[in-house]
């Protein structure tokens, strides 16, 4: 199983993790404040192969990707 951390704070909403995921692992939500948010889609930790692809185009390093 893969485990996907976001930390909020860090995230700016830019896109890359969704960009460079072969896979569409991840999407852009909507926040009560009005500002966008990735997130990992619900089959993620499921699907996943661990590859890190997103972890290492986040420029705000908002994303921690864990094997288990």
């Amino acid at each position: 199983m893969v485990i996907h951390m976001l930390n909020v704070e860090k995230c700016r909403g830019c896109g890359k993790c969704i960009e460079i995921c072969g896979m569409e692992l991840w999407e852009l939500i909507d926040w009560e404040d009005g500002t966008k948010k990735a997130r990992a889609v619900e089959e993620a930790p499921e699907i996943c192969n661990g590859c890190k692809c997103c972890q290492d185009a986040c420029p705000e390093d908002a994303i921690e990707i864990r094997v288990e």
